[in-house]
């Protein structure tokens, strides 16, 4: 039968018994009072000093934590998902592919916000990306400062916005906490196109992580002309966009769908649903209660033993 401890360090205690014993056994003192104190007195006093000696070790013992044996088996608990909004915020996102309708940033950023208010329960951050990406949310249980912030979010006024997907999506996966076990999933809302960078590169290590991206592509194929760069056509890379949701594990979202939203909320609420069902795993039985009340018991005894000789003495 193999035991384990919560706390093994308290078991440290145990050192204090060395000089304790090592007093108890050669000192004057000791000698002195066994001469006075008749054999029976003498007996129950010594059985008191080891009763409280037994105390002393059973409280060390149940401080730490002991567990042996198997105890019940339950499911593994396990946060919500954790999801960072890396939003990418080149001048191609200005373009509005429909006349009079939203920009790709606008129609990226409504997704956003719609996806976040459904899902009260998770975890959210935001990255941005200006030449390169940038944390501007860590992730924050506060739904209303992450919804504050998406709507705040204005291209217009960042500048040296160049596309470089790598280094927002390498961000986004630095805002994790690698400490706590949850479905970690960046939510890449771009156009696809990139001028810097390697983003198939960033995906790779998402992949060796456990990060998913799902992927939200805006923009449409037939392009769009960038805001005051004259004859610049940019078109959404829908396929670069499927492929950072393949080769992670994520889904790909057509931003152009009316229920691009419903449809993320849905997939990330789908992953949260999985984190707290977990994995059945077996505990060893926790026994500090029993030594706890051992502890109790040889106090009661170091002190019964104390009284008999108050009372022989009167």
């Amino acid at each position: 039968m193999s035991v384990i401890f919560d706390h093994p360090w308290v078991l440290l205690g145990f050192l204090a018994f060395i000089p304790l014993i090592l007093s108890e056994f050669l000192s004057a003192r000791r000698k002195r009072i066994q001469k006075i104190l008749s054999k029976n007195l003498w007996i129950q006093l010594f059985m008191s000093r080891v009763s409280f000696v037994f105390f002393l070790a059973f409280l060390i013992i149940a401080l730490a934590g002991p567990r042996w044996g198997i105890g019940q088996t339950r499911g593994e608990y396990r946060r919500a998902v954790d999801a960072v909004f890396a939003i990418d915020v080149s001048r191609s996102m200005e373009i509005r592919d429909n006349a009079g309708g939203l920009s790709r940033l606008e129609r990226g950023l409504s997704i956003a916000r719609e996806a976040a208010a459904a899902l009260p329960g998770a975890r959210f951050g935001v990255t941005v990306s200006r030449n390169r990406g940038i944390a501007a949310i860590p992730l924050t249980w506060d739904n209303g400062a992450v919804l504050a912030f998406l709507e705040a979010v204005d291209g217009s006024n960042l500048s040296g916005r160049g596309t470089n997907l790598e280094s927002l999506v390498d961000v986004s996966a630095g805002v994790f906490q690698s400490s706590h076990s949850s479905n970690r999933v960046i939510v890449l809302i771009s156009d696809g196109e990139e001028l810097s960078g390697s983003l198939k590169a960033a995906l790779g290590r998402c992949s060796q992580e456990g990060i998913a991206v799902a992927a939200i592509a805006v923009g449409s194929d037939d392009g769009g002309e960038v805001p005051g760069l004259e004859n610049i056509i940019s078109f959404r890379d829908a396929n670069a966009m499927r492929a950072a949701a393949s080769e992670t594990g994520g889904i790909y979202i057509d931003g152009s769908r009316s229920d691009a939203a419903e449809a993320l909320a849905a997939h990330l609420r789908s992953l949260a649903a999985e984190t707290y069902a977990g994995k059945n795993k077996q505990e060893r039985k926790a026994h500090w209660f029993t030594f706890v009340m051992l502890a109790i018991m040889a106090y009661g005894a170091s002190r019964l033993s104390l009284l008999k000789i108050g009372r022989r003495n009167v």
